[in-house]
Parts: structure tokens; sequence; C-alpha cells
């Protein structure tokens, strides 16, 4: 417990010392002993792989006996220690630095305290017993390892919606935390998000720049907090980040950039003197640090929104216009073409009234399409093959705020835009013919890789794929239409 309380103040000696004796006495520590070790080591930031392993192998045999503090305790220093044990064999992009350490064998599934810990929050009761502090620092740690699957999720949201209002609510820091890791495990449960909205509008006063950044931009990237049903939130999130906006770092200030370019293009979200702030700290903070290429990237779309609004005035200084854009156009080349593109491409090819089909096409404002079709009766088309990574999660039919945002913003450059979902796609079927490549789109959960099944082949007559491409086409009419004020 002095570890715990003091680890700050103790020297590295010390802690190494006491991580040898630990590591070899850990299955004698009771539950709460081994909760405030980890803590006290994470707290700290001193690496100890051996003793980390000894509390692994000690912790997840009996994490019955865990209170529910020490089951949040346990998750939340595995997480900042971006342990072996916690984070598994490969650390995702978000997980808090730390080196690849030794502790249980990497195996496709999570590590095995992180499952062990999981089925423990699905023990009736458990997650219900934690404090909404303890369930948003729980979820915190898994999002952190890169967690997939609905569970603890599911669990663990539910047991914090009741309880995100006074008294005794969810405030601050921890609105910021559960909505950042509820987005990043591209959780789905829209009633969730309105609620952590509501809990953000209320106490938006207390947040700080980070909170702020992370906040818009998980409720931007989920895609559940519509402008038009939380105006409570966005109306107050650009005066709250503009009196703190030199507090924002290049990160934090580019996440909440991108976030309000997803939300909306309309000025009640950002008037045009936030606007104008905005544009002139991210030139500051650039000047200054050097905004990283996904920054830049964030910028560039950030640009094109200020464009939609007309907001001239608000403009980026030259110089970062262009660095931004040369960023996204970078980027924009590293990714390949997925098989399905190419696939699509090769059958509308066949379609009649299809006169070409260009792939992987760079528009004006720096984005690729994947196909740009010229139809005879529609004319130029920019066609999105959508496979399941623009989409929420597993099943779902919710396009992520960064499937929208390019969206909008092709579109509103004046190009009509269809998508061609993998859902749509899977279910085109026809008579087997040999020698057809299969066009079945894999999940985002299959494990084999989406390829020729012999003997379930499925293609699609020339016919089908025109009437797909008819549907998707009324479809972006419908969308200009409720668009258009």
């Amino acid at each position: 417990r002095a570890a715990a309380a003091a680890s700050p103040l103790l020297p590295a000696r010390l802690f190494d010392a006491i991580a040898a004796v630990a590591a070899s006495r850990a299955a004698d520590f009771n539950e709460q002993e081994l909760s405030n070790l980890a803590r006290a080591f994470a707290t700290a930031g001193h690496e100890a792989p051996e003793l980390l392993d000894a509390i692994a192998r000690a912790a997840r045999q009996r994490l019955s006996e865990f209170t529910p503090q020490g089951l949040a305790t346990v998750s939340w220093a595995f997480a900042k220690s971006a342990h072996l044990a916690w984070r598994g064999a490969v650390p995702p992009a978000s997980a808090q630095g730390g080196r690849a350490q030794g502790g249980d064998a990497p195996s496709a599934g999570p590590p095995p305290l992180r499952a062990a810990l999981c089925a423990e929050l699905l023990v009736e009761g458990r997650a219900a017993a934690l404090n909404p502090a303890e369930l948003a620092i729980t979820l915190w740690a898994f999002a952190t390892a890169g967690h997939t699957g609905g569970e603890p999720y599911r669990c663990l949201g539910e047991a914090l919606m009741p309880r995100l209002f006074p008294p005794r609510g969810l405030e601050g820091q921890a609105i910021s935390n559960a909505a950042w890791a509820l987005a990043t495990a591209r959780h789905e449960n829209p009633r969730l998000f309105s609620a952590l909205a509501q809990a953000a509008a209320a106490n938006i006063d207390r947040l700080g720049a980070l909170d702020l950044s992370n906040l818009a931009w998980a409720f931007a990237w989920s895609s559940q907090v519509p402008v038009a049903e939380h105006p409570a939130f966005y109306s107050r999130l650009g005066p709250a980040s503009l009196v703190r906006l030199s507090d924002f770092d290049g990160g934090s200030l580019s996440n909440l950039a991108w976030a309000l370019a997803v939300a909306s293009p309309s000025p009640d979200v950002l008037d045009a003197v936030a606007a104008a702030a905005l544009s002139e700290r991210l030139a500051e903070v650039h000047g200054s640090t050097a905004l990283n290429v996904g920054q830049l990237c964030q910028v560039h779309q950030y640009h094109l929104w200020l464009e939609e609004r007309g907001d001239v005035a608000e403009a980026l200084p030259e110089a970062l216009r262009e660095q931004a854009r040369d960023s996204f156009l970078g980027m924009a080349q590293l990714a390949p073409s997925s098989r399905m593109q190419r696939l699509v491409a090769r059958e509308l090819r066949a379609v009649g009234g299809v006169r070409s089909v260009e792939e992987e096409v760079v528009v004006a404002q720096g984005y690729t399409v994947d196909l740009l079709v010229q139809h005879a009766d529609f004319g130029p088309l920019a066609v999105e093959v959508d496979g399941p990574h623009h989409f929420l999660s597993e099943g779902s039919r919710r396009p992520t705020g960064a499937t929208q945002l390019k969206r909008r913003q092709l579109r509103s450059s004046g190009l009509r835009l269809v998508s061609l979902p993998y859902w749509e796609l899977n279910e085109l079927q026809a008579q087997p013919r040999r020698g057809r490549d299969d066009l079945r789109v894999c999940s985002a959960s299959t494990s084999s890789p989406c390829g020729p099944s012999p003997g379930h082949w499925h293609g699609a007559t020339s016919g089908q794929w025109s009437r797909l491409l008819e549907r998707a086409v009324r479809d972006d009419q419908r969308v200009e239409s409720a668009d258009d004020p």
C-alpha cells in the first residue's frame, strides 16, 4: 500500500527490488495486494514484466474474489503498462507506450488475463457493482488493448447508462474516457451515446481540452450523436473549445477540427469567429511543433469543410493547406485497392449503358474514388465499393463518421456518388458459372481470406448489376433532395 501511495517518489532501484521479491511470492498475495502492486508499478511507469506476469497468473485464478474496485484497478494497471498479458501480441495504435514484454503466449484471441476479466464481468451482478468511474476506466482499459466484440462493452454500457447523471453520476474526464472507449471499440448503442452526449453537455464547462477533443472525435466517429438531436452539446462545444484553445496540442486540435467537419457544415456547430480562431491555432501549432501526416490529413478535411460552409475568411494559410493536401494525397496512394473493388469493376464493365470504368481515380478535393463510371443515362458516377470496415461494426449498416464525411464532401463538390455496400453485393445471386470469382464479401470477423470457394461459385447477371446501380443512383438522388434546403 505504501508503494501504491508513494510510487512516484520511490527510486527505481527500490522498485526493482520490490519487483524481484514480489514476483516470487505473487501466489501468496490476496486480491487487494495484487491489485495494489499492479497499480503502484503502473502509476510510477516502472517496467516490471516478470512481476506483471506473476500478477496476471495469480489474478486470473481467483478473479471471483476481487472486489469491483479491484477488477477495475487491475484492468487499468495492465492497460496503462501496455503489458503483453493485457494488450496481446500486437499493440494497437491507441495503446499508451511500452515495449513488447513477456507474459502469456500470444494467441488469436485476447490474452488469458483479459479474457478471464471479460468473463468475470459477465457474471450476473459483477458489472453492475462497479461505480460509474470504475465502469468508465474499465471500458477504457479494454478499448486501449484493442479488444473487439460486443462484450464486455455491452454489459458495462448497460450498467453505466442509468448512472450517468446526478446524484453520483459520471463526471468530467470519465465521460470522455467512456465515450472514447465505446467509439474506439466500434460499439453500436445509440441510446447510450445519446445519454453520454447529454451528460457531456451538462459537464462541458468542467472538461479540459483533451476531454473535449476525445468527446468530439468519439461522437463523430461513431456517427451516433447527430447534431439535430443534440443541439445542447454541439452548441456548447465550440464556445467551450474556444476558451481552452491555447491548451490544445496538435493531436487534440486536429481531432477536434476533423470531428467538427464530420458533424455538420452548419454554422450552428461552429460560428465564423470560432472557425477563424481554430484555423489560426492550427497554423500556430503546426508552425511550432509540426503536425504529423495523420493530423495533416484531418486538417485537409477540415479545410474542405470550411469550403463547404463558404468560410473564405476563416481559411487556413496557403502553405498549411498545400502541405495538408499533399499528405492527404500521399496517404491515399498508399492504400491498395481491394479485391472486391476489382471484381465489381470487372462486372460493371459488362453492364448495359456503362461506357467506361476507371479504378482509383483522384478527384479535385484529393479524395480517391473507388470507381469512376461513365454511364449513358446517368453521366459520370463516383462509385464507392463499401466493405465492412466502412461501417461501425460487424453486421452494422451504420456508416462510420469517416465514411459519412467522405460521402458528403464528394457530393458537395458536385459529384454524383453511389454506394455499393457489401451486404447488397453479397445478396447478388445467379446460376453457377464455371470460372467466375466468388463475389461474396467476407465479414470483418472472417478468419479465412475472402476468395473463391470451389463448389460455391456465385455470380450475377448483367441485369442484376444494372438494377443494383440504378437503385444506388436513386438513393443518391434522395440524399441530395434531403440535403437541399
